[in-house]
């Protein structure tokens, strides 16, 4: 019998909200310091970047996207390919910042 696969916590939390794909700019400070990054990917909960700089789980960050605002975040998985943030304000907070964009995106459709 094949072993059963157990998904992380974090990774389950992630579909808590759907996601859809994007390619904004944007920037992230980290303390003192202020990074370009892009937002492959955004949810209610949180977000997928590229960033050319490696960061640790559990990082606090500021998520700044331009004409929405800034979110205060958390780290969540990083990787050579990106890292995963986890918003630090509720999805209606989220939903404030998007406006109508939360409809044109599906942000409050059921997770894929």
């Amino acid at each position: 019998m094949p072993a059963e696969t157990v998904k992380p916590e974090s990774q389950t939390k992630r579909r808590n909200f759907s996601r859809r794909h994007v390619l904004w700019p944007a920037k992230l400070e980290v303390g003192k310091h202020v990074f370009s990054c892009q937002i492959w990917n955004v949810s209610l909960g949180g977000a997928r970047l590229r960033i050319d700089v490696p960061l640790k789980e559990g990082s606090e960050v500021v998520l700044d996207i331009p004409s929405r605002g800034r979110i205060p975040s958390v780290v969540s998985w990083s990787n050579e390919q990106g890292l995963g943030l986890s918003f630090q304000v509720g999805p209606d907070r989220v939903r404030e910042m998007f406006h109508s964009g939360v409809a044109v995106l599906g942000l409050d459709n059921p997770p894929d």
